[in-house]
């Protein structure tokens, strides 16, 4: 792998927060661990742990098991980013969408400015 803060670097400009880029990491490359394991590594309180895996499992980068205790392992890299960038292009046309939508609101309203705010 990369030089680890190089790789974390670019989990973040890929839309991870910090804590999330350098969790996923430390999973990809240590392999499946336990939130208490995590938190020693990683140097932080088990509560942040937990908030970050969340938002992880949400973003489809990290699977929880289903033993009892969880272990959480990292998704593969490419179906991990895969996932990620299925989101934001769906975050994407959202916002189109509710751009349309407000673009309709705004010819309807009688106002006769031209819609500059949203361009």
């Amino acid at each position: 792998m990369a030089d680890d803060s190089e790789f974390i670097t670019k989990l973040i400009s890929f839309g991870l927060s910090e804590k999330e880029a350098q969790l996923y990491f430390y999973l990809l490359k240590y392999g499946p661990k336990l939130p208490s394991m995590l938190a020693k590594s990683l140097k932080t309180y088990r509560e942040d742990v937990y908030r970050t895996l969340t938002g992880l499992i949400d973003k489809g980068m990290v699977n929880p098991s289903l033993d009892s205790p969880t272990v959480y392992s990292a998704v593969e890299l490419e179906t991990a980013l895969d996932s990620t960038l299925k989101k934001h292009e769906a975050e994407l046309h959202e916002m189109e969408r509710r751009k349309r939508n407000f673009r309709g609101l705004h010819n309807n309203s009688g106002l006769d400015r031209p819609m500059n705010l949203l361009l």
